[in-house]
């Protein structure tokens, strides 16, 4: 982390110098300088590297012309008399020139990314002062005179990186970066700005880097850094800050490095680092603190390197470190007054990889560094190591880390001594742990007398011996003061809650070598002494009892017992004597012939009367109470007896009222029963009959639907077999006609009879001649019908509607429900071309013949002569079923000669006039679909 650090100022100018001498010598050994205007170039002090930069220095001529090739340009201690054309040009360095005023140097600077003008006599930055550079990203202005800037001297610029360093920058007005929004490195050290006001970064929230070192800042105001949200390292160093104002880091959410170094700050409040949680790197360094806060680094978890040198820091205490348990590298050097480091300063860091303690007064090192398990290195040097018991544990330890690549530095006992003796010298130290040689042994004191209490410990170095009372009451002893042990902070003489004890002179006290002395032994000193005894290496702990004397415990048990009864005694002469005393008083009154105040106490005779009424009445008083008593007891138990008598007389009424309501209720339950009984019954019974009622319902709609589709398709495929059945007897009737035509026609008339057969007259008379003997036909059939079906279908069901052949067949047993009701059946079989046989009544087949001839749009006409016509009908009414049947049979085999084979011309052959109701309706709906 310290090699990615940013170089110091200082270093940078000694960089910067150590550059230009080697550009000098560069320049110098490959070229002569020229100082004439030669047009040929290069020129001999200039050269062109890499194609794109060109490089010139020490050359003064009239102008420098650039090729248009070249886009970076550095000039070192080049002065032209004309300006340099920037019109190519990405990257401009003019350094070491004596420039005065950039604007009269350089010309169309519109392309210019990079500007450095450092180390150059700039003194004054004006309005407007970079009119032109608006591309510019990156300028360098450090190493000049610079002592003032005007308010809108940055006006147009929109920079990134902005170097002022090294100028003599004593105010700057009041926000004026502010064009530069997108500013993300401003650079402001080594100048000699005073004060910084609040919000002066206003409108550069976007800087991550800051370097304000090495100015003369005496203060900063509480927001004079509120706005940098984004910024990631601040340098303050090297400035006067004597404090930090309340609140001054709070708003630094994102600030990684921080440093404070050599600055007057005589204390850092604990709160100040409060708002850096993201900080990786502090740096305390130079600072006037004498203490490092507690809590101080509480708010900085993240805290991966502290750096404490040149401080005033005496000792560093447990517990300063916590809070920080990322903790890598720490530095504590050139602490001249540190002298000691707690033995747990260290347990909260267990991460630390370097640790560099050099140039302090520390004389040992706590054993618990050795719980640095990732500790590579370690810097000792420039301590004055005492090499004594204390550090014994640190030779083997060293050796051990060593093979671990642990690199140790300044090894060496003290200032004076030869280098890197320290292990060596460790090793060879006859260091003991306290060994037990002699303890006083339990003895019995006499009360007041006084006791030494004794335990000698064998150790080098000599232990420290730590006593303890039977009440709990702690004395320190050290034989070396120089050495300090583990209890130096204590007092020497303490109770349980590390209060010292103030009596002067103590009664009890650690004589010099180390032996307890108790004064006056008393009761409270009776018990068991702890002695405690430590060194570097070890410690150790024993018991010395101290008993008091039995003769003591008699002789105080007796005087307690004389003491006790002469008390006794005393108090119960005294007792008496004042008791007789009193009597004499009471019995003589005495006092009364000497002190009128005691003669107020005598009783006058008219008193003692009044005194005796009052008793008199106080007793007559009693008396009256003592009856009203009584009467009240015997009336209260008589109301008691009455009211038990109600009681007993009522709850008898209630328990026979009960007892009949309660057969009531038995009575009016049994009855509730029967008639929810009753109820359910005919509930049940309703129910059923409403269910059988719709199931009813809903079956005679569904078979009245079905019949209407049955009714509807049979009608339609009746008609249509109708029709073909008439054609096909029209076409039987028309096969005979040529016969009566050519008879005509031999007879002369074939004209006639044509003209008969087309007349209109003619075939008006003939069809009305057949409707008329249809219509006649079909009211005898429809009153005899009619007849027949009004009383059979009174008692049918109304649900159902009859057929066309209930309406055609002959109603035998109008008693019957069913009578009438058929149900019709389609043949699927094709070879039979009359599916269904019409009814064979006269006004049907009338009826059927006329629905045929105004099908066939008259055919029927055509006839030769009326008489013809109606013979031919009457004929085909004269023919049986079977005999119509077989003329069809014929016919279909005479149009279709391929099923002949599949046609029976015999009469059982024939169909049934009417179908009995054997399928069943999922037959029937399958056999409608068909025809459907």
């Amino acid at each position: 982390m310290e090699n990615s650090h940013r170089l110091t100022p200082a270093g940078t100018a000694v960089y910067t110098w150590i550059l230009l001498l080697i550009l000098t010598n560069t320049a110098t050994a490959n070229a002569d300088f020229q100082t004439d205007d030669d047009p040929s170039y290069p020129s001999r002090s200039c050269e062109i590297r890499d194609r794109f930069l060109l490089k010139c220095a020490y050359r003064v001529s009239r102008d420098l012309s650039i090729p248009p090739s070249v886009n970076r340009a550095e000039l070192a201690n080049v002065t032209l008399e004309s300006k340099l054309d920037a019109r190519n040009l990405r990257k401009l360095k003019w350094t070491s020139s004596s420039i005065e005023d950039v604007r009269d140097v350089v010309a169309n600077p519109a392309n210019l990314n990079v500007l450095d003008m450092s180390l150059n006599e700039m003194t004054m930055l004006v309005d407007n002062h970079f009119d032109g550079y608006g591309n510019l990203d990156i300028m360098n202005l450090s190493f000049n005179h610079i002592n003032d800037i005007k308010r809108y001297a940055f006006r147009g610029l929109d920079l990134k990186e902005l170097y002022l360093s090294h100028n003599s920058l004593i105010a700057i007005p009041f926000q004026v970066f502010h064009p530069m929004q997108n500013l993300k490195i401003l650079d402001l050290s080594y100048n000699s700005i005073v004060k910084i006001l609040d919000h002066f970064f206003k409108f550069n929230r976007n800087i991550e880097i800051l370097f304000l070192n090495n100015n003369k800042l005496a203060n900063f105001t509480s927001n004079a850094l509120a706005d940098l949200l984004n910024l990631h390292r601040l340098d303050i160093s090297h400035n006067s800050l004597q404090y930090f104002s309340k609140g001054i880091f709070d708003s630094l959410k994102s600030l990684e490095y921080l440093n404070v170094a050599h600055n007057p700050i005589l204390n850092i409040l604990s709160g100040t680092f409060r708002g850096l949680h993201s900080l990786q790197i502090l740096d305390l360094s130079g600072t006037q603190m004498n203490t490092i806060p507690f809590g101080l680094l509480h708010f900085s978890p993240q805290l991966e390197s502290l750096i404490i040198d040149g401080t005033n820091i005496e000792e560093l205490h447990n517990s300063e470190l916590l809070g920080v348990p990322q903790l890598r590298k720490l530095k504590l050097r050139g602490n001249k007054k540190l002298k000691k480091i707690d033995s747990y300063f260290f347990a909260d860091t267990p991460l630390i990889e370097e640790l560099d303690i050099s140039g302090n007064g520390l004389t040992f090192l706590h054993e618990s560094i050795s719980n640095l398990t990732h500790l590579k290195y370690l810097n000792m040097s420039n301590n004055p190591w005492a090499c004594d018991c204390r550090m014994f544990w640190f030779a083997p330890w060293v050796e051990s880390k060593k093979k671990s690549n642990l690199t140790v530095l300044g090894l060496t006992c003290g200032p004076y001594a030869y280098p890197d003796e320290m292990v060596p010298t460790l090793y060879h130290l006859n260091c003991t742990s306290p060994r037990i040689m002699f303890k006083s042994p339990t003895m019995q004191y006499r009360l007041g007398s006084d006791a030494l209490l004794e335990c000698r410990y064998s150790a080098n170095p000599p232990p420290s011996i730590t006593w303890i009372s039977p009440r709990r009451e702690v004395f320190h002893w050290n034989p070396d003061p120089a050495i300090p042990d583990v209890f130096e902070k204590h007092p020497h003489a303490h109770d349980r809650t590390m209060i010292p004890m103030r009596v002067i002179p103590p009664r009890i006290q650690v004589l010099d070598n180390g032996t307890l002395f108790v004064k006056n032994v008393t009761r409270e000193d009776c018990g068991r002494y702890i002695c405690y005894a430590s060194n570097p290496v070890a410690n150790a702990t024993d018991n010395v009892l101290l008993h008091i004397d039995p003769t003591d415990w008699n002789y105080v048990r007796i005087i307690s017992l004389i003491v006790g009864a002469q008390c006794a005694i005393a108090t119960l002469v005294l007792t008496l004597i004042v008791q007789f005393l009193r009597y004499l008083v009471n019995r003589f009154g005495i006092f009364n012939n000497f002190c009128s105040f005691c003669k107020r106490d005598k009783v006058s005779p008219r008193a003692k009367q009044i005194y005796a009424m009052l008793d008199n009445i106080e007793q007559y008083k009693s008396q009256q109470l003592e009856r009203l008593r009584d009467n009240y007891a015997q009336q209260v138990t008589r109301i008691k007896d009455n009211c038990n008598q109600q009681m007993d007389w009522i709850q008898n009424s209630y328990q026979s009222q009960a007892k009949h309501l309660k057969d009531f209720r038995d009575i009016g339950t049994a009855h509730l029963s029967t008639l929810r009984g009753q109820y359910q019954d005919q509930v049940k019974k309703v129910r059923d009959y409403s269910t059988g009622q719709l199931n009813w319902v809903r079956e005679n709609y569904v078979f009245q639907r079905n019949k209407i589709r049955k009714f509807s398709a049979h009608k339609v495929l009746q008609l249509r077999e109708t029709y073909k059945y008439q054609q096909q007897t029209l076409n039987k009737v028309l096969e005979n006609l040529p016969s009566l035509y050519f008879e005509n026609c031999r007879a002369g008339t074939c004209g006639r009879a044509e003209s008969i057969v087309l007349d209109t007259n003619e075939v008006e008379s003939l069809d009305m001649y057949i409707k008329a003997k249809i219509e006649k036909l079909a009211e005898l059939e429809e009153i005899n019908t009619d007849f027949n079906t009004d009383v059979t279908q009174s008692r049918l069901s109304l649900y159902y509607t009859p057929t066309e052949r209930s309406v055609c067949s002959k109603v035998t047993s109008p008693t019957s429900p069913m009578e009438g009701i058929h149900i019709n059946y389609i043949r699927d079989k094709p070879e039979v071309p009359i599916l269904e046989q019409p009814c064979t009544s006269k006004s049907a087949l009338l009826r059927e013949l006329k629905m045929a001839s105004e099908i066939g749009n008259g055919n029927i006409s055509s006839y030769p002569s009326k008489s013809k016509a109606i013979t031919l009908v009457d004929v085909e009414l004269g023919k049986t079923t079977a005999e119509r049947t077989r003329d069809a049979k014929l016919r279909f085999l005479s149009d279709s000669p391929e099923q002949s084979d599949n046609v029976d011309l015999s009469e059982s052959s024939a169909p049934p006039p009417y179908k009995e109701e054997q399928d069943t309706d999922a037959e029937e709906d399958s056999r409608l679909e068909t025809v459907l």
